[in-house]
């Protein structure tokens, strides 16, 4: 049985030439040479349609770098499918005009295990937008074979309402950016805010909080609730 995982692809240049790229790693953990097939959805288009690439093979216990998943500045988003034996890492990255690395972060794999059921919500807080410092981009992620409506929240760190429901339209298994969300949704200067995302059909949200150009560079994911005891008596 195949395995799926939706990755996520930033790319884009900053004003002062620090250029933004997503890097992918694959190992096979199994014993036996393992496939998988990664398939490049562009921002906005229905994935359900997204013509499948080639299939790559990784031998047993090798760890393989992936590149030109993506066309050349392009983001967007891959669905990999392939074997269960296979465990998949990805870095987004902000490299110099000189090719230095000046930033670097985990970057959000999503699973099924991630999914929010439609109907659900999910949290995304810590987030920022200054004129000349931080800015918060939203990422809102249909993984249904169908349309999904979305609709987006923010909150000040007091409680206040930013801005409540606004509806966005996503097309089947796609992507879609907000970037300057905050600053889009009403909120040009602000720190530790927070949205709501909820769809009508299984989704994932998710933020990235930088400053172009500097080292700041964080990935939000949904925060976990306060659950069960987590030490042994």
């Amino acid at each position: 049985m195949g395995g799926e995982v939706l990755v996520p692809l930033s790319a884009g240049v900053a004003a002062d030439g620090t250029t933004y790229t997503t890097r992918v790693w694959v190992t096979n953990i199994g014993t036996a040479a393992r496939r998988w097939t990664p398939s490049f959805i562009a921002p906005g288009a229905d994935g359900t349609k997204a013509a499948a690439g080639s299939p790559l093979t990784v031998n047993p216990g090798a760890t393989v770098p992936v590149t030109n998943l993506a066309p050349a500045g392009k983001g967007g988003m891959l669905y990999v499918n392939g074997a269960p034996q296979l465990v998949i890492t990805a870095r987004l990255e902000g490299t110099g005009k000189d090719g230095s690395l000046r930033a670097a972060v985990a970057g959000p794999l999503v699973t099924s295990h991630d999914l929010a059921a439609g109907g659900g919500t999910l949290q995304l807080h810590g987030l920022s937008q200054k004129q000349g410092g931080l800015t918060t981009d939203l990422y809102l992620i249909n993984a249904a074979r169908q349309a999904a409506t979305c609709t987006v929240s923010a909150f000040g760190a007091d409680g206040s309402t930013i801005a409540a429901g606004v509806r966005y339209t996503l097309p089947a298994l796609s992507m879609k950016t907000l970037e300057g969300a905050l600053a889009q949704l009403g909120a040009p200067s602000i720190d530790e805010a927070r949205f709501t995302v909820s769809c009508d059909q299984a989704f994932y949200a998710y933020a990235r909080v930088y400053k172009a150009g500097s080292g700041e560079l964080n990935i939000m994911t949904p925060p976990r609730s306060l659950g069960r005891p987590v030490t042994v008596p």
